[in-house]
């Protein structure tokens, strides 16, 4: 979802020991940046200092090839023993066409049910099972300028009342308060999901995703009408449809726009002595009646039902979830790591965000992960338009048109 870089490679990188006497096991992932190829680089040569008769092959795709390409990696390839994947509604749609190897067994032996929080364990568990591992997750949030907001005595907002005067005096001092890069695809949706979290909760949320509650419900309506208001106050820099999400860090630490909405991957992307201009605060509450549901899309490993070598296949994900592996490989990742026990040595701002989800009320994992792909792209292209025309009525009849054809069963 959020890493949408536009360029596509494969490699494979193998061990270095002899491959006559070695197990090998072969694992597909995701790789967008050079951070994430170093860190499943060194992944897999320390599970081979583990492992001394073991040989790890990573074949990786840029993550929209790999997008593309997993549908047949785990239904057909017989190569793969693990593969890397998103949990929820993606995961569960591959468990039931029974593709995915169920691990009870694992998280029984290995006590995962204590490692991790109820809202990432809810995501991995279909029907009483539990099919994947995870990895790393990252928050969704506000991370805004230091210098701006120490400029114009601004302290962090907790409710909405308090954003939208945030907001105001930001303008008024001659900078957007807000950068939004709509050419992205998934800033605008990013908003609407959390908009919709604060103002109809998560269960709401979650049924419009699974095209179970028609667009034109007034719920859907103030959502919109909440995003538009903030469009018509002209709290969004201008020309966003024209901007990528990561254009907006040069200005963030420049002091030149107020703060921007995106996940705490952000972090990989700023260097080290750049880090203390940003300040991280989560998305507001609107209602006190709602509960605070955040948007944390997870990764994990999951075992195709094809693999050759289930009992390496499983010491991998056993090897992955320990803690101090996963506090290494999201420190370069600059992600956050699932396991309660891999908080000590991150970042301020990965620590911050890792309270926010630890305390949340639940998880939902992005509109385009917990919908079905089709649907969801449909519906976030309608959204992206809307950002530009700020037409209510119409985008309102294009997300139901939507609706109507990808559950026909379901529309009214």
């Amino acid at each position: 979802m959020i890493l949408k870089r536009r360029f596509c490679f494969l490699f494979i990188f193998c061990g270095v020991i002899s491959s006559s006497f070695a197990q090998k096991l072969n694992i597909g992932v995701s790789v967008s940046t050079s951070a994430q190829r170093e860190a499943f680089y060194t992944l897999a040569r320390d599970f081979e200092a583990r492992h001394p008769n073991t040989q790890v092959n990573f074949t990786a795709l840029s993550s929209e090839d790999y997008k593309v390409a997993f549908p047949n990696m785990i239904a057909t390839d017989k190569r793969f023993d693990v593969l890397y994947w998103h949990a929820g509604q993606r995961l569960f749609h591959f468990v039931e066409k029974d593709l995915i190897q169920p691990i009870d067994d694992l998280w029984l032996e290995k006590d995962f049910d204590n490692a991790f929080d109820e809202n990432v364990k809810q995501n991995l568990n279909y029907n009483g099972r539990f099919y994947a591992v995870p990895i790393s997750y990252y928050q969704i949030g506000f991370y805004y300028s230091k210098e701006v907001f120490e400029r114009l005595s601004l302290n962090e907002p907790s409710s909405w009342q308090e954003f939208l005067a945030v907001c105001e005096s930001i303008k008024a001092s001659g900078i957007a308060p807000i950068f939004i890069g709509t050419e992205s695809n998934w800033p605008a949706t990013a908003w609407f999901d959390y908009l919709n979290l604060r103002l109809n909760g998560l269960a709401f949320h979650v049924a419009l995703t699974q095209g179970e509650v028609p667009f034109n419900d007034e719920r859907v309506r103030l959502t919109l009408k909440t995003l538009y208001e903030l469009k018509e106050r002209e709290f969004f820099i201008a020309n966003h449809q024209d901007f990528q999400w990561n254009e907006s860090l040069p200005l963030l630490s420049r002091g030149l726009v107020g703060m921007s909405l995106i996940g705490n991957y952000v972090i990989q992307d700023i260097r080290k002595d750049m880090l203390p201009k940003f300040g991280f605060f989560p998305f507001p509450q609107i209602s006190e009646s709602v509960g605070k549901y955040e948007e944390a899309p997870i990764d994990i490993l999951v075992i195709p039902k094809r693999a050759k070598n289930l009992s390496l296949a499983k010491a991998f994900l056993a090897f992955v979830a320990n803690h101090d592996v996963q506090n290494k490989l999201n420190k370069k990742l600059g992600v956050i790591s699932p396991h309660k026990l891999s908080q000590q040595q991150t970042s301020e701002l990965t620590k911050e965000a890792y309270l926010e989800l630890s305390t949340a009320d639940g998880f939902s994992q992005f509109f385009d992960r917990d919908a079905n792909e089709a649907f969801a792209g449909d519906i976030m292209h309608t959204i992206d338009k809307f950002m530009v025309n700020g037409d209510i009525a119409t985008t309102i009849e294009s997300l139901e048109l939507a609706r109507s054809e990808h559950f026909p069963s379901l529309a009214n």
